[in-house]
């Protein structure tokens, strides 16, 4: 986890200074920022899930240094139609990374609903449309089992009850405190 964190801040430190000798745009910029999101999203969910495997988080880390390989892609065969004195006015770069913009900003969704977060029922719906396998079984989004369980009134109610035995456990101590500093006079 150390490492990844660790390669995560990195990732942003040099992303801040490419950006401020401006060789990237805006969006590369939102686009880090979301894998970041992702990143602590992700972390938040195996802890929450009690999920943690290096394996997943080590693969997550090089998809997304996939991503920036084929941003460079896209930003070269823009370089290139500019030197042949066409102007693409951006777009190639923008669209691609927009395309990973949504799909980093999707998988923080992804993970708040896996965290327990309250997610609108459209979004819930939608992303639970989006893991149907093409011959259309479910593929539910990985929770763990004790979350599926909870109910929201259920656990106000035991908050209530053990916050009204607690209360009694005061009065009694500070009832017996005070028989003793009687009986010690």
């Amino acid at each position: 986890m150390e490492v990844t964190g660790i390669k995560s801040i990195g990732a942003l430190v040099i992303s801040f200074l490419i950006y401020l000798i401006d060789v990237v745009n805006e969006a590369v910029v939102v686009l880090v920022f979301f894998m970041l999101l992702d990143v602590i999203t992700g972390l938040l969910r195996s802890w929450v899930t009690k999920s943690w495997d290096s394996t997943i988080g080590f693969s997550g880390i090089v998809k997304k240094v996939g991503i920036f390989i084929m941003i460079g892609m896209a930003a070269s065969i823009e370089f290139m139609i500019m030197s042949v004195g066409q102007d693409p006015k951006g777009l190639m770069l923008l669209g691609v990374t927009s395309f990973f913009i949504v799909n980093e900003g999707i998988s923080v969704l992804e993970n708040c609903a896996q965290i327990g977060l309250p997610i609108p029922a459209v979004l819930f719906n939608a992303l639970e449309k989006m893991h149907r396998d093409p011959s259309g079984k479910e593929q539910r989004l990985a929770r763990h089992p004790m979350l599926d369980r909870i109910d929201k009134k259920e656990l106000l109610k035991e908050n209530e009850a053990l916050l009204h035995q607690l209360q009694k456990k005061k009065e009694e101590i500070t009832d017996e405190n005070q028989l003793e500093s009687k009986d010690q006079e």
